[in-house]
């Protein structure tokens, strides 16, 4: 496995980055002390919703991911409509239960498009309205598809239509960059599942969490203090905490290759990505207090430097340092280790430049 780890340690001022159900900071036990936590999917959406995502798809080249419930209303039938594809509703319901497993009897009537957000790719739309467009022109209902998609078509099938879903099912991966860096879950034949070649752990403090309850109101513009009118249009109160937090990421260059993003185009934007940006919760900023990032090496998390609790960072940094050395002595060391602190002018490009340099020269 050819593997980039980044292990970041990184403050946050008095926040809420995210909630659980209970609209309490997310907490989780470690080494037998509650500690904050930010979910890993938080950060994802952090970095999706980010302006280095932009940046990041353009490079990754294979075009953009969408993360919707919303896939035949919003994208198929516009698409199906915008081609004057003939019964694009009939059309648009044939290629959403694509995305379904098969049901019969009762079940084939309740089933619906689904009410979980699916991930495709742009690539992807254009291959489904191209095989329902197709199909169409060729005179054959909507009814249909399932069977040419799921079975190997009849000798009398048209040969446009069987090259329109040979594609289709050539490019089952085309998830577009998001998707690409993040994996999805797929059932049905539509599509096919697509590992992960990102992967965010939990970030928990090095510390016990110590939350505060922040009591707030909302002003009204509109009240007339001068006639009386005085006080806030809503109050109410919210838990939040501070903290110094610890992150391990790991990118699997080979799946980023799989899911067909080139590792050289986007290895440098996308650890400058994280290494600046943060959970969006509330929008504090975070601040990187010291990352070490590792070309190959074992795979593992360095969050046992903290079993027993850390609150200050110069000793929060020693011991990842401590750690990640012991770690080097028993499972080997990995082809390059960048510490943050050590690199001179402008730290974030230089740990890009060095990181991707050395995976080129490790991969060869």
């Amino acid at each position: 496995m050819k593997i980039i780890q980044v292990h970041s340690l990184f403050s946050l001022p008095v926040h809420v980055p995210n909630r659980g159900a209970d609209g309490l900071a997310k907490r989780a036990v470690f080494g037998g002390v509650e500690r904050q936590r930010i979910s890993y999917q938080a950060q994802q959406y952090a970095l999706r919703k980010s302006p280095e995502m932009a940046a990041l798809e353009a490079a990754g080249g294979i075009g953009h991911s969408y993360r919707t419930a919303l896939v035949g209303e919003r994208l198929l039938r516009p698409a199906l409509e915008e081609a004057k594809v003939a019964e694009a509703a009939g059309w648009t319901d044939a290629l959403m239960a694509l995305w379904r497993k098969e049901q019969t009897g009762e079940r084939a009537a309740e089933a619906d498009e689904s009410s979980a957000p699916l991930i495709v790719g742009e690539q992807e739309i254009r291959l489904f309205v191209a095989v329902a467009q197709t199909c169409a022109e060729a005179g054959m209902a909507p009814d249909g598809l399932r069977a040419l998609v799921e079975k190997k078509a009849p000798k009398e099938t048209p040969p446009a239509v069987v090259q329109a879903i040979e594609a289709l099912r050539t490019a089952r991966g085309s998830v577009g960059f998001d998707g690409a860096l993040f994996g999805r879950m797929a059932t049905g034949i539509a599509v096919s599942t697509v590992d992960r070649a990102v992967r965010f752990g939990d970030a928990l403090t090095t510390h016990a969490i110590t939350p505060v309850v922040d009591f707030f109101l909302v002003t009204d513009d509109l009240k007339d203090r001068a006639a009386g009118e005085a006080g806030g249009s809503h109050i109410n109160t919210r838990e939040e905490a501070a903290g110094l937090f610890y992150r391990h990421v790991l990118i699997d260059t080979a799946q980023l290759q799989s899911n067909g993003v080139a590792p050289a185009a986007v290895i440098a934007p996308l650890l400058a990505a994280l290494l600046t940006v943060s959970p969006i919760g509330n929008r504090s900023p975070a601040r990187v207090i010291e990352t070490l990032v590792e070309v190959g090496g074992q795979v593992r998390s360095l969050m046992d430097a903290y079993a027993a609790p850390v609150s200050r960072q110069d000793q929060a940094v020693a011991r990842l340092r401590e750690t990640a050395a012991a770690d080097a002595e028993t499972y080997g060391r990995p082809a390059a280790a960048l510490w943050l602190s050590e690199q001179s002018a402008q730290p974030v490009s230089r740990v890009q430049s060095l990181a991707a340099a050395a995976l080129a020269e490790w991969v060869k």
